[in-house]
């Protein structure tokens, strides 16, 4: 196994492996894989290479003795993820040229800019990191077919703030979609802070067809006049009717149509789900982490210059000072690395989550949208077994090794359900037969009643044998080919 340090010269540098994983060390690492899965990597480090004896600070017992419970708590929550079946809608795991990229210089260093410029540098010693940021502009703009990208966000949340604390005023109508529909409610939270009130009416939503309600939004629209609308789902199962909404938006003449695609943004780079600047959105606002396998941080998109100059504003200075520019260059070889495989792993990740919509319906399981085909992305909804409710069943599931999460829907759909997302196990390998797999462990613990213990071993020896290829990880050496 090969280890990089990230800074030369620094007694307790951070150092990147090969496999995915950074530690600090002032000594020698080895990197091996786990014995229990294949799926994450994890070093072997000893507290004598974190705290080498005798060196001030970290030399006395106290300090020893937590750095063995940091180190012990790390190592056992990297053991126990590995064994698990990580079901999170929200997550995924990085190729290891992304997590080299994390820990390089560039985590430690600032890079701020004034406005659109990204030559208008206010630190010194940047005449790298400018061409860094250039290329990760003309690569997200290129993905995405945008003619305007904002990397600086840190955030999918501050991404949004941005746009709603660019856009509106205090006061300001919006429609976003709300709770039951699975919106993040950005302009929701800022209103309760009390800093930034606003009138926030709920996009209305259709809880049985699981997408915003066209007819009746259109509608309200033309009530209400608001100065945003906000789309976008974090159980987004199906596209939202994005271009009813700005046709309209276009008639009222001063209402900007803002699309949330954080959970679906590697879904829209590999063109698939849709298209929501073409259809004629005004901003993309998203996180970068999702189903789009990168660090976790934010973005914005736009075809508007207008726009996209005053929402820059507001990220830097308004939000954002230092913008986190290791984040910046491993979000770069994130679409080199989609731009290669992106096609493929969205393919087999809608594949995969329509195969587990079908199999847990085949189990007896409630499966929100099947009428339509259970979804048209990487996130499955299911309602909990009567007599049961979804904090209860996560719990039991996470007692079995399958992680999951607490969704909510509307009143006649029992409010609340749970999320499922495949696209970590995709990356990890998963097919179709493999997902069937998934269903019946599932199904195990929430239909059959199986005792967790029984199942747990079931679950580390699938995580074992039938996820750890890894297909679409690249070297950055192979993303290089695709710049």
């Amino acid at each position: 196994m090969i280890f990089r340090a990230g800074a030369r010269g620094n007694s307790h540098s951070i150092v990147s492996c090969t496999n995915g994983s950074r530690v600090a060390t002032s000594m020698r690492c080895s990197g091996r894989w786990s014995s229990t899965s294949r799926i994450r990597a994890r070093p072997s480090c000893s507290i004598r290479s974190l705290c080498p004896a005798g060196e001030g600070l970290m030399s006395g017992r106290a300090q020893t003795d937590d750095l063995r419970t940091l180190l012990g708590l790390i190592t056992a929550h990297e053991q126990w993820r590995g064994q698990c079946l990580n079901l999170v809608a929200s997550e995924n795991i990085h190729s290891p040229s992304v997590a080299q990229l994390l820990a390089s210089d560039l985590s430690g260093r600032y890079g701020d800019y004034h406005g659109r410029d990204l030559r208008r540098r206010k630190y010194q010693g940047t005449r790298y990191i400018i061409e860094i940021e250039e290329l990760a502009d003309r690569l997200a703009r290129s993905l995405f077919g945008a003619r305007y990208a904002e990397l600086r966000p840190v955030s999918g949340h501050l991404a949004a703030a941005a746009v709603i604390l660019a856009l509106a005023r205090p006061g300001d109508t919006v429609l976003e979609v709300d709770r039951n529909g699975g919106g993040h409610r950005t302009a929701a939270k800022l209103s309760a802070s009390t800093q930034f009130p606003l009138v926030v009416h709920p996009v209305p939503f259709d809880p049985h067809e699981h997408t915003v309600d066209a007819e009746r939004t259109v509608a309200l629209m033309r009530e209400l006049r608001p100065r945003l609308v906000i789309l976008g789902s974090s159980t987004f199962l199906f596209p939202h009717p994005v271009k009813a909404v700005a046709d309209t938006a276009r008639d009222l003449g001063n209402t900007v149509v803002i699309y949330d695609g954080a959970h679906v943004l590697g879904l829209i780079a590999a063109g698939r789900f849709q298209a929501p600047l073409v259809e004629g959105a005004h901003l993309l606002v998203s996180s970068t982490h999702k189903v789009l396998p990168g660090p976790q941080g934010g973005l914005i998109l736009s075809d508007d210059e207008a726009l996209i100059a005053r929402v820059s504003e507001a990220v830097h200075p308004g939000l954002v000072a230092n913008h986190h520019l290791a984040h910046v260059a491993a979000l770069a070889a994130v679409l080199l690395e989609m731009r290669a495989t992106g096609d493929a792993y969205t393919q087999r990740t809608i594949e995969n989550a329509q195969a587990l919509g079908a199999a847990l319906a085949g189990r007896g399981l409630t499966v929100i949208g099947a009428h339509r085909g259970y979804t048209q992305s990487h996130t499955v909804v299911i309602q909990p077994p009567s007599g049961q409710n979804a904090s209860t069943a996560a719990d039991q599931l996470e007692a079995a090794g399958i992680i999951t999460s607490v969704c909510s829907l509307d009143a006649s759909l029992g409010g609340a359900g749970l999320r499922l997302g495949v696209q970590e196990i995709t990356r990890a390998g998963a097919t179709p037969a493999v997902v069937d797999e998934v269903a019946d462990l599932i199904a195990e613990v929430l239909i059959r009643r199986r005792a967790a213990e029984s199942v747990t071993l079931k679950v580390r020896r699938l995580v074992t044998d039938r996820l750890g290829a890894r297909p679409f990880d690249l070297t950055l050496e192979e993303s290089s080919r695709h710049a």
